[in-house]
């Protein structure tokens, strides 16, 4: 427990340390999707459990912040071209497993689901 001598807004605000962003402000245990490709700033959505459709014009990031449980461990997601309308389907490990914990995309997309679920 840390215990602050001063008193204000000022003190609290400078005690409280830099704003998390990027990858480092998912939480462990929680899939998390930036509204960019860039995982730049903080997450738009973020879960412990699963993620239904976002929408998103400036491309998505999606990280898997998860934490070893066999069986509902890993991240699969599906999401939608707005341009063409095509799907791709893919699956996140977390991380430390092998192979990747993060995927991004580029265009106008919808994510239409991040699912906890067991081995890819």
């Amino acid at each position: 427990m840390r215990v602050s001598l001063t008193l204000g807004a000022a003190s609290a605000a400078a005690s409280s340390g830099p704003a998390l962003t990027g990858k480092s402000s998912c939480p462990r245990s929680y899939v998390c999707v930036w509204d960019n490709d860039s995982f730049s700033g903080k997450p738009r959505w973020k879960s412990q459990g699963n993620l239904g459709a976002h929408k998103s014009a400036h491309g998505l990031s999606v990280f898997n912040n998860g934490v070893r449980h066999p069986g509902a461990d890993h991240i699969r997601y599906k999401y939608t071209y707005a341009i063409n309308g095509r799907t791709h389907y893919g699956c996140l490990h977390y991380p430390g497993d092998t192979p990747n914990s993060v995927t991004a995309i580029d265009t106008t997309v919808t994510l239409n689901y991040a699912k906890w679920g067991g081995e890819c």
